[in-house]
């Protein structure tokens, strides 16, 4: 397996020099050691590839008849948002203090996950295999979609849907809601109640501070692609299953591809409206 310890002092400052000499420094942008001075700590999760993360990821194991393996995977870190990849494809974004619980293996007829805390999911399609959401009130089944739940100790509920379709069941009681692109569903009382999202922009948090830990640089290119109009392309299978800790502060596809390549030695190259990516 391809790895290599990142650079990312030197990924940075190459890469800051170069955005300086041909201007494209945005207006929020100020200099490299601004940045340092003013967010000594904070600054790392701007642009850079990091070794250290704040998340907790730990095995244990499900009491029970039939125990099986489970994560959970857990963001401690105030302020950014941790993206996991599942096996299947679905992408986790979960915010500070949320926890996933998840098989090491989803099973033969359906993906089955506990929420606690805040989270989006961007669930890949699987027709004949739902995935499924636990939370302290409700189920949430999903086929392939993209949505948001709040779920708290407490028992507040909440889920916004960004493109596809849900279905949300009340654990006590069994009543259920279907939720579609542009809705909203949350307790009033002790039952659900639907309502058009009117926030074009309700999903926007969740991208804008990404942070990856030990994530397939396959899996990191895939949910680059999948928020921007991009296409990014790994050139090589080793490249592909290459691990790294990496995080992000609102920066454009072209600066995220270049820290990565900057800061493992890999190739670049731009033709046309495609970056691909290979080692030299």
């Amino acid at each position: 397996m391809f790895r290599k310890e990142p650079n990312t002092d030197i990924a940075w400052s190459a890469l800051y020099s170069r955005l300086e000499k041909d201007n494209l420094l945005n207006e929020e942008g100020y200099s490299y050691k601004q940045r340092r001075k003013i967010l000594p700590a904070y600054y790392w999760a701007a642009a850079c590839v990091i070794a250290l993360l704040s998340a907790s990821v730990f095995l244990y194991t499900h009491s029970g008849k039939e125990s099986k393996e489970l994560l959970t995977l857990q963001n401690t870190d105030s302020g950014n948002i941790l993206v996991k990849t599942l096996d299947d494809g679905s992408t986790i974004y979960l915010t500070t203090n949320a926890s996933l619980s998840y098989p090491k293996s989803f099973s033969p007829n359906q993906r089955e996950v506990s929420l606690q805390g805040e989270a989006l999911f961007d669930i890949a399609k699987n027709p004949e295999k739902p995935f499924l959401i636990q939370t302290d009130r409700v189920t949430v089944k999903v086929l392939g979609t993209a949505f948001n739940v709040k779920s708290s100790v407490d028992g507040h509920f909440e889920l916004a849907v960004k493109r596809g379709r849900v279905r949300v069941t009340e654990k006590e009681g069994g009543n259920f809601i279907d939720v579609t692109a542009g809705q909203s569903v949350s307790f009033v009382g002790k039952h659900l109640v639907k309502y058009t999202n009117m926030d074009k922009r309700f999903f926007d948090h969740y991208t804008a501070k990404m942070r990856f830990k030990d994530e397939t640089l396959e899996n990191i290119v895939h949910v680059i692609n999948q928020n921007n109009d991009s296409f990014v392309v790994l050139k090589g299978n080793q490249l592909k299953t290459s691990r790294l800790n990496v995080q992000f502060y609102k920066n454009s596809v072209d600066e995220m591809t270049q820290i990565i390549s900057l800061a493992l030695n890999l190739k670049r190259e731009i033709r046309q409206d495609t970056i691909y990516i290979s080692q030299h």
